[in-house]
């Protein structure tokens, strides 16, 4: 497969060739697997097989999804989120805050907002989230809250010891299972909320703005808004951007671009 024919196939998904441009290697990999499972030779046809196959697009779809994540990744965030952002949360929706983790992966990104409610300086915060992904390997993965040293290297090392323990030696470790209990992981694409639930933080990182087509991204954006309570707050990733057009979130600051706040009464 070749970058025009994987073209093809981002154009037929509303997908970004640019946001693919640096890891389309697996994903093509992944893709071509597939073809073969479905006895297509080549693009064409499996354009057509994903056309009239509501099952298989979706297991295509599942398999363009880039599950590359770590814990703590962004440090800055992290420290931010714990050392202010979930207090003023705190203070402004009450003591138990609703977060949605969007395209969690296989849970490095859920689990460390539990680290960091555990560790802002407000005793009383709770925090309930819901961490969704379209993958659902890489939710059971999630679930068993079992990681490679190489996703905890930006972890610091106080709260390593006090959240995970070793494995093998320290070549793995497994999380606290009270942090896992205290996940409800659901197997749902962003485009598809769950239901009347609305949050007070959404976390919505290098996913859908960085994969998704621009005319796709507002479709997906203004549904994941539509979850975002007044006031809260919705992060995405480091290097993505919102359309200025977007009047309803302001940034938190100048130096913080990807934190934006739903302005109230919008």
């Amino acid at each position: 497969m070749d970058d025009r024919q994987f073209k093809r196939l981002l154009g037929e998904l509303a997908y970004s060739f640019e946001g693919y441009r640096r890891v389309r290697k697996g994903v093509k990999k992944r893709i071509r697997r597939h073809m073969r499972d479905l006895a297509c030779r080549d693009m064409t046809s499996y354009l057509e097989r994903i056309a009239v196959s509501p099952q298989d697009r979706e297991a295509c779809i599942r398999r363009m999804a880039v599950p590359i994540s770590r814990f703590m990744r962004d440090r800055l965030l992290w420290e931010a989120l714990q050392g202010g952002w979930l207090s003023e949360l705190h203070g402004r929706f009450g003591p138990r805050l609703q977060a949605w983790s969007a395209g969690c992966a296989c849970g490095e990104e859920a689990y460390s907002l539990m680290i960091a409610a555990h560790e802002a300086p407000v005793s009383a915060l709770q925090i309930d989230i819901t961490a969704t992904d379209l993958n659902p390997v890489c939710l059971a993965k999630a679930r068993a809250g079992v990681y490679p040293a190489s996703s905890l290297r930006e972890m610091p090392p106080d709260l390593l010891s006090r959240y995970f323990s070793p494995l093998r030696r320290g070549r793995r470790y497994r999380i606290r299972p009270d942090l896992i209990d205290g996940i409800t992981w659901c197997c749902r694409r962003t485009e598809n909320p769950w239901p009347g639930y609305i949050y007070d933080l959404i976390l919505m990182r290098n996913s859908v703005l960085t994969y998704y087509e621009a005319p796709q991204q507002t479709r997906v954006l203004a549904k994941v808004l539509g979850c975002l309570r007044p006031g809260g707050l919705l992060v995405i990733g480091l290097r993505e951007r919102l359309s200025a057009s977007l009047t309803d979130l302001v940034p938190v600051s100048a130096a913080w671009p990807y934190v934006l706040r739903k302005i109230p009464g919008v």
